[in-house]
């Protein structure tokens, strides 16, 4: 679930995250938002940014140059020199664009933009680690320092980032550490990690069925949305005849 919580200055093309991300990128408090369900988890905040600045910022150009080799020039009219520059900016927009830029490149198998990517996890700024872990969970390989890395975020300090640092490791086939923390981040007290830990157990599909007892749990959830996504998970998984309540 994304949640609205950004603005664009269209005369200046420039995107500010309210009220749900903190100036310096680190995760927020778990605050209340009214009309919100309650809840105002971290990546939404990250995700209504970036997606909808790059629509903006960008035009929609998601599309690399590539030479004749088929080694890739640029990115969204920027060199990989230019978009790991970009990781440095005191502005979290720019920077949260970067490493949306450096990842699709990283995921399109450029080399060097996967080892920058791989570097990117360990950002300063939380929300430049979640999208540098959102690219790395759909690499074919991470490779050995990459799998180090993703070990170290399963404590990383935004709740959301070790969500993320989990899939990633259980899709390179590193499973057990990483379930186990799915499965801590299913009870966690700010309901909107446990609907984005959820939500990944749901999408792992049979992988996820260690976490068939938890996800039991979570349809007891006081969150009605965490509860949805649990029983879609055990249907999925062979554990319940539908996926609605009234399904026992």
């Amino acid at each position: 679930m994304v949640i609205p919580c950004h603005r664009i200055d269209s005369s200046r093309m420039k995107c500010f995250v309210e009220s749900t991300s903190s100036k310096d990128g680190q995760s927020p408090s778990d605050s209340v938002m009214p009309g919100r369900g309650g809840f105002n988890p971290l990546a939404g905040c990250i995700i209504a940014t970036a997606m909808r600045c790059l629509v903006a910022v960008l035009g929609m150009v998601a599309v690399s140059t590539v030479s004749a080799s088929g080694q890739s020039l640029t990115h969204a009219g920027k060199t990989l020199a230019e978009w790991r520059a970009g990781l440095d900016s005191s502005e979290q927009i720019e920077r949260l664009l970067a490493v949306r830029a450096i990842g699709e490149m990283a995921i399109a198998q450029d080399l060097e933009a996967e080892v920058s990517v791989i570097s990117a996890l360990e950002h300063t700024d939380s929300a430049v680690r979640y999208w540098a872990l959102v690219a790395v969970s759909k690499m074919e390989q991470p490779g050995i320092a990459g799998v180090e890395a993703l070990e170290r975020l399963l404590m990383d300090s935004a709740p959301e980032n070790r969500v993320q640092a989990a899939v990633a490791l259980i899709r390179s086939g590193e499973k057990s550490e990483a379930l186990e923390t799915l499965e801590e981040l299913l009870k966690h007290e700010n309901r909107g990690v446990r609907l984005q830990a959820v939500h990944a157990a749901d999408a792992l599909g049979e992988t996820a069925r260690p976490l068939t007892d938890a996800l039991r749990d979570s349809v007891e959830d006081d969150f009605d949305y965490v509860q949805r996504v649990a029983r879609h998970a055990l249907w999925a998984l062979g554990e319940r005849p539908c996926p609605y309540r009234a399904c026992q």
